[in-house]
C-alpha cells in the first residue's frame, strides 16, 4: 500500500513541474522561448566565427611579421659576419618583439593590419626599451666568464 501512495505522490510532482514548465516555456510576449533561443543561439555562434576570424587573421599579420623580422636579421648577422651565436636567436628574438607589438596594440588592429584595413604607421611602435627586454630574456650569459675565469 505504501508503494502505492510513493508512486501517486511522484505521479503527482511530475504532473506538477511539467505544468509549471509547460507554462514557463510558452509565455506569452513578443518573443517565444523559442525565438529567444535561436537569437541566442545566434549571436553567440556569430561572436564565435568572428573571434575566429579576427584570430586568423592576427595570427597572418604575426607570422608574416616574424618572417619577415627574421630574413632581416640573419642578413644583417650574415654581413657583420657574426657566426658564434644559435641559429635560433634570430627568431626567438622576432617572436619576442612580435608578441610585444601584439601586446600594445591587440589582435583586432593586428587582425585589420592584415587585411589592410589600418595603416601600419598607426599602430604604436615598439620601443627600445622593449626590444632590451627580449635581448636580456634571451641571452644567457657564458658560464665560464660569470665565474670569472680565465679562458
Amino acid at each position: 500500500m505504501s508503494n502505492h501512495k510513493l508512486f501517486s505522490r511522484c505521479h503527482a510532482v511530475q504532473d506538477w513541474s511539467k505544468a509549471t514548465a509547460h507554462k514557463y516555456l510558452h509565455r506569452t510576449g513578443t518573443l517565444s522561448w523559442k525565438r529567444e533561443a535561436t537569437l541566442l543561439l545566434s549571436v553567440s555562434m556569430a561572436l564565435m566565427a568572428g573571434y575566429s576570424t579576427v584570430f586568423n587573421f592576427a595570427s597572418h599579420a604575426m607570422r608574416d611579421l616574424v618572417d619577415t623580422c627574421t630574413l632581416r636579421l640573419e642578413i644583417e648577422f650574415a654581413n657583420a659576419e657574426i657566426e658564434s651565436l644559435p641559429e635560433a636567436l634570430p627568431r626567438s628574438l622576432c617572436e619576442c618583439v612580435a608578441h610585444s607589438l601584439l601586446d600594445k596594440n591587440g589582435m583586432v588592429r593586428l587582425a585589420m593590419l592584415n587585411k589592410h584595413l589600418l595603416d601600419p604607421m598607426a599602430l604604436e611602435p615598439v620601443t627600445g626599451k622593449d626590444e632590451e627586454a627580449c635581448i636580456n630574456a634571451l641571452w644567457l650569459p657564458d658560464i665560464e666568464l660569470a665565474k670569472g675565469e680565465a679562458i
